[in-house]
């Protein structure tokens, strides 16, 4: 019993840790795009079959490079999509930003000072 339980926390702290940051590349297009991945010192060619997706593996950045020659640096976490052939970055974990002043449209302008 004494080996169990650590052993079993163990396995609780690797499973969780966090992941390693994926790249979801989607494709719109009607036909299949190769794509090559290239992160670190690794290379990993990829086939996104029409209207699907894939997961790269992207978590200290990497580079997209497409059947066209056309490269792309992302840092890792991002959500694309390839249409017409070319690739959108539809989301960026750096979009995720939470101090945005919560400003109603609406309002009317601040009245100037008079000096």
């Amino acid at each position: 019993m004494r080996v169990v339980v650590p052993a079993a926390f163990g396995t609780l702290v690797l499973l969780c840790t966090a992941p390693a940051q994926a790249l979801t590349i989607s494709n719109i297009d009607p036909k299949p795009h190769k794509i090559t991945v290239i992160a670190g010192g690794s290379s990993n060619e990829l086939t996104v079959e029409a209207e699907n997706q894939v997961d790269a593996a992207c978590s200290d950045g990497c580079k997209v490079k497409l059947q066209n020659g056309d490269e792309y640096e992302l840092k890792g976490g991002e959500t694309v999509s390839i249409e017409d052939g070319v690739l959108f970055v539809d989301h960026s974990p750096d979009a995720d930003v939470k101090d945005i002043p919560d400003i109603d449209p609406d309002a009317p302008p601040p009245e100037e000072s008079a000096e």
